[in-house]
């Protein structure tokens, strides 16, 4: 029997999993990335779906002696030696349009560099840094609204579709590839982007501003920011830039107006932490406030929860009743499935319990 191995992490590698586990007949097994606890947040758990499905979780080096393996990478976290394994069937889905972009950073550098276009390639792995032959691609283009968390988001919906394309062809060893050309070949490492200290050069152009806000806003792991404020949206205005005032033209508590090399732009100021931090409190009057401030009321933090499940989850009767009557969704869900409604009835025992459950149950009806 053939043996089929993922090795990653994220919603592609447990998309596949579940993708060949329903599909062919094979010995599974899955390597984890070094970061997966376990758990779902906003990507789902390698580890967590593997342990479901009772597939066989081992380590890299237990896959060097398997003489019929099957490979593929997908958002692993280690270099592949292709000579320590004894199967030539080693492949790897890279984000991004091959040759460009090799290594690093590949959902903020393109953005970064104003690129129109990016995508997907499925490419056998050699022993350099997504140096192997191409297999198959896809291209995405960038919108000028993309985000380095929109066009993630978009890499994974577009790589699934490319292995589940592939795998058939892979696994009968029934596919045809191409060297990779110099031409447009490209490669950023570690360094090119410092995540730990970033900083927007605002002594740049609008066009320029506006791609380095674009490709730095990642909310599950960081936003720009306008000295200690994070950036969540902005807005080019046709107004030119006050050549010789400073950069902050006009800041309220909410936004502010800068002076870019040409024109002027509008900073909106990211108030979700407050948001939900007032709901655990039950300040109804600092909701409303940050509600005026904010584009999503049904948005999750990092921990899976919302403005609703967070006021549920403490009792808070009135922010409930605020945060409905302004259009939060009581049908959604957090990371692991819970339902809004899966919240009351935990929490019904506790101070409003009953009458939140009552509630939400009167709105479901």
């Amino acid at each position: 029997m053939k043996t089929l191995c993922i090795a990653g992490k994220n919603n592609i590698a447990v998309d596949i999993l579940d993708f060949v586990s329903e599909n062919f007949n094979l010995a599974i097994k899955v390597v984890l990335n070094k970061t997966d606890n376990g758990k779902n947040n906003f990507q789902k758990s390698l580890k967590l779906a593997a342990e479901k499905k009772k597939i066989e979780i081992v380590n890299l080096e237990d896959l060097y002696t398997i003489e019929n393996l099957f490979f593929i990478s997908l958002e692993f976290d280690r270099l592949i030696i292709p000579e320590k394994f004894s199967s030539k069937n080693l492949f790897n889905i890279h984000f991004s349009l091959l040759p460009e972009f090799k290594g690093m950073y590949t959902s903020a550098l393109p953005i970064l560099l104003g690129k129109k276009y990016s995508g997907v390639t499925l490419h056998e792995i050699d022993a350099g840094i997504d140096t192997g032959d191409i297999i198959d691609q896809r291209r995405i283009e960038i919108l000028p609204n993309y985000t380095s968390r929109d066009l993630y988001l978009k890499y994974i919906q577009v790589g699934t579709e490319l292995v589940k394309i592939n795998l058939p062809d892979l696994l009968n060893m029934n596919y045809k590839k191409y060297q990779q050309p110099y031409e447009n070949s490209t490669y950023f490492s570690k360094k090119s982007l410092n995540f730990q200290n970033l900083e927007v050069d605002f002594n740049s152009t609008a066009y320029q501003v506006v791609n380095q806000l674009r490709a730095f806003s990642f909310r599950e792991y960081q936003l720009p920011k306008l000295f200690d404020k994070r950036i969540y949206k902005w807005e080019v205005l046709s107004e030119k830039s006050n050549k010789n005032k400073k950069l902050i033209e006009f800041e309220c508590e909410n936004y502010a107006i800068i002076n870019t090399i040409d024109f002027k732009v509008k900073l909106f100021f990211d108030f979700y932490e407050q948001l939900w931090e007032s709901c655990k409190r039950n300040d109804t009057n600092s909701i409303k406030k940050y509600l005026n401030y904010i584009d999503d009321i049904n948005l999750r933090s990092n921990e899976g929860l919302n403005a609703l499940m967070y006021s549920v989850a403490n009792g808070c009767l009135e922010a409930v009743e605020l945060l409905v009557s302004h259009g939060a969704d009581i049908n959604t869900l957090d990371y692991d499935g819970k339902s809004v409604l899966d919240y009351a009835e935990e929490n019904s025992q506790k101070n409003n319990g009953e009458r939140i459950l009552s509630f939400l149950k009167l709105i479901k009806k």
